[in-house]
């Protein structure tokens, strides 16, 4: 701001040249401020603020190991307990490191979806209704979704809930919010969720879809059907995942769905329906099902994961609609097994919408490996509440070009966070830590 005589403004903004850039503080300085940090998160945004910033936290690192501790991706989001916790550990799987989390906005919420470095956690409120919050773990946002997704048929202020009462909350959040999936960097007026839940009226899967601008109620609604007479129990929770603008969802008649949250009125219509390639090891066609896109292509995958043989099979195919172009309308899409993610690798959980990630396969010691998945337990199938422990928790991976299923490389020597772990691996997401 200048004065009508020309004369300078004492309030005026200085010269750009004065004005140093946060980039370019003396290095000295920022490692003072870097270990004033508690270890994490704090450092661990540090680090991430730019490159100048990461290059002297690397130097406190050298100065004193324990003081600027590295967390490389993918992290895990492990629970403290049953039901609803207050706290979380948030464990970086390549080196073991970890740190407790407490949810931005305080209270208590269970994990029930994962997308990019984003939480979706369910909670119920005080007047029992439960609904939705989508939770940065490291910048603090939160996004709030206000349409309620069921009700809670116990008062979870009730001060004699004790353990039996987390497991009747854990019961109750499992029977409602079976997976969430969700639009990447959510913003209060920028939103768009979908959550497996338990149809009202039939008693199967059903699918709630909402954006922001649907307020307080659900803007379409997808019915999954039922399990099949004699079907495994362990089916009962089918996938539902993002990707450009679009839900998709698998029903239990391995039918997969399109809902396009662009539209004015979003409305599920059929996609195609899964069917095995030859070849598929028996069980495969009809057992635990993840969808999942390439970066690069947009290719939809499906996962397959065997539960009566866990451990031993598991692969993965790919959707190319282009025979139903070529042949006509009638013909049934192609899926083939695939031995290449064309260098990402996918990151597969119970609850988490499994994410697509650039693995460096030029980088010997890079810990995330092209064309593999990634995977939290076996087998993968989510498991009814506090009534079953999975046989084998913790990380495995798949190649795919071998198809070996094994344990990937880590450090070790963080004994309770491992444990904590195998514990509740099927109640763990993973994530990809960003300040977006």
């Amino acid at each position: 701001m200048t004065s009508d005589d020309g004369g300078g403004d004492e309030t005026a903004s200085p010269p750009a040249a004065r004005v140093a850039g946060w980039a370019s503080l003396p290095v000295d300085l920022l490692v003072c401020v870097c270990q004033r940090l508690s270890a994490v998160p704090e450092r661990v945004c540090f680090r991430a603020a730019c490159r100048s910033w990461k290059a002297a936290a690397a130097d406190l690192e050298d100065q004193d190991q324990r003081a600027a501790a590295r967390m490389p991706p993918p992290w895990v989001v492990i629970p403290h307990g049953a039901g609803c916790c207050s706290s979380f550990t948030l464990l970086s799987v390549p080196t073991n490191q970890a740190f407790s989390w407490s949810p931005p906005g305080g209270g208590r919420l269970r994990c029930v979806g994962a997308s990019g470095g984003w939480i979706a956690g369910a909670h119920i409120d005080g007047d029992r209704g439960i609904r939705v919050s989508l939770l940065n773990p490291l910048t603090g946002a939160r996004v709030d979704v206000p349409a309620t997704v069921g009700w809670a048929f116990f008062n979870p202020a009730d001060p004699r809930m004790c353990y039996g009462g987390r497991v009747k909350e854990e019961i109750s959040m499992c029977r409602t919010v079976h997976k969430v999936a969700f639009s990447p960097n959510p913003t209060e007026h920028d939103f768009a969720v979908a959550v497996v839940t338990r149809a009202r009226f039939t008693g199967g899967k059903a699918v709630g879809f909402t954006r922001a601008s649907c307020r307080r109620v659900w803007c379409a609604i997808a019915d999954l059907g039922t399990r099949e007479p004699g079907g495994d129990y362990k089916r009962d929770d089918l996938d539902v995942a993002y990707h450009g603008g679009k839900f998709y969802c698998m029903t239990m008649s391995a039918e997969v769905w399109v809902v396009d949250m662009a539209a004015p009125r979003p409305s599920p219509a059929p996609l195609a329906r899964f069917a095995a390639a030859p070849g598929t090891p028996p069980g495969l066609d009809y057992d635990r099902h993840h969808l999942a896109f390439t970066g690069d292509d947009g290719a939809l995958h499906v996962v397959c994961s065997s539960i009566r043989r866990p451990g031993e099979y598991m692969l993965v195919q790919r959707y190319d609609p282009s025979c139903c172009a070529e042949d006509g309308p009638s013909a049934s899409p192609q899926w083939t097994q695939v031995t290449s993610l064309r260098g990402h690798a996918f990151l597969v959980g119970d609850m988490n919408q499994t994410m697509s990630v650039r693995a460096d396969g030029g980088d010997e010691e890079a810990w995330l490996r092209p064309d593999s998945v990634y995977f939290t337990n076996i087998p993968l199938c989510t498991l009814f509440a506090e009534s079953r422990r999975c046989s084998e928790g913790g990380a495995w991976v798949l190649d795919l070009a071998s198809g070996d299923i094994r344990r990937p490389p880590g450090e070790g020597g963080n004994y309770r966070a491992m444990r904590g772990w195998s514990l509740q691996c099927y109640k763990c997401v993973w994530i990809m830590p960003s300040m977006r």
